[in-house]
């Protein structure tokens, strides 16, 4: 069989909500590569955010913050970026207007203390709730461990992107409206972030460019690609690789740009894709 380079997402597609990779998703992975095929992720998280859990699978490599940069077994192939000049922009603007925001490099992520105090509350909530029986399992309780909530400046040159949650006043769209003729805005792959929440990268950063800057690095053709997601930053995934699939349970708008649907990530959606197309 030609070998076949796969491109996964990782919330939602490789990673259950409460933190855990179905053991069936490991075995898929593992079994491809020593089938001969590449995986790569394909993830809107930086690095410091891809925990031992995921990347103890084994990977041949990651693209990152939706396309902000790339590994190829270990090794960088590119980072893009904001400039200190965009940050500041980002950053004054969301200060002002009361947005909670999220400052994402590949060694930690920033935030002011507000943000910290947003987060507990949200876990407080969900622990009372019963959506989560122990915080450990709680993914913002992940997130306060790998973030600083005390810098003194957040004008750094380091950023990959900036995440911003659902604020009561301020829908999504300001935000793409304002920002989205400089920089590239998409809405949040992270439900916690809540349905107005948002990620802003460089312009032009989308999983697709990032996809296509490792096929010319390795010389293989589009025609090998298998993509799977489920979120709406697969979108321009799962339309530029040869078979683009959606999980049973993404967004309506990706399975209507999908070639198929497999099924959900709790029915061991990934598993069946790999067994259908011939990967394990």
């Amino acid at each position: 069989m030609e070998k076949k380079v796969i491109f996964l997402d990782v919330d939602g597609t490789i990673l259950m909500e409460d933190g855990t990779v179905p053991e069936s998703t490991v075995t898929a992975c593992q079994q491809a590569r020593k089938n001969g095929h590449l995986v790569f992720l394909c993830t809107g998280r930086s690095k410091v955010a891809l925990y031992p859990n995921i990347i103890e699978i084994g990977f041949d490599g990651i693209i990152g913050g939706a396309g902000v940069f790339a590994e190829i077994n270990g090794e960088s192939l590119f980072q893009k970026t904001l400039t200190v000049a965009q940050v500041k922009e980002l950053v004054d603007v969301f200060n002002k207007k009361g947005i909670e925001f999220m400052i994402e490099t590949n060694e930690r992520m920033y935030g002011n203390p507000s943000l910290k105090e947003h987060y507990l509350k949200i876990i407080e909530e969900d622990l009372k709730n019963g959506e989560f029986s122990d915080i450990t399992q709680h993914p913002l309780q992940h997130l306060i461990e790998i973030t600083s909530f005390d810098e003194e400046s957040l004008y750094r040159d380091d950023i990959n992107k900036i995440c911003f949650m659902e604020h009561k006043e301020i829908p999504y769209q300001y935000i793409a409206d304002t920002f989205g003729d400089k920089l590239t805005v998409v809405p949040t792959s992270f439900a916690k972030f809540g349905a107005e929440g948002g990620e802003i990268s460089g312009l032009g950063i989308h999983k697709a460019a990032g996809i296509q800057a490792v096929l010319e690095h390795l010389g293989l053709s589009k025609e090998q690609t298998i993509a799977i997601g489920d979120g709406i930053n697969d979108l321009e995934m799962l339309q530029f690789c040869q078979i683009g699939i959606a999980m049973g349970n993404a967004k309506e708008e990706l399975k209507d740009v999908a070639d198929e649907v497999t099924s959900r990530i709790e029915d061991d959606g990934v598993y069946q894709s790999f067994k259908k197309h011939g990967l394990i």
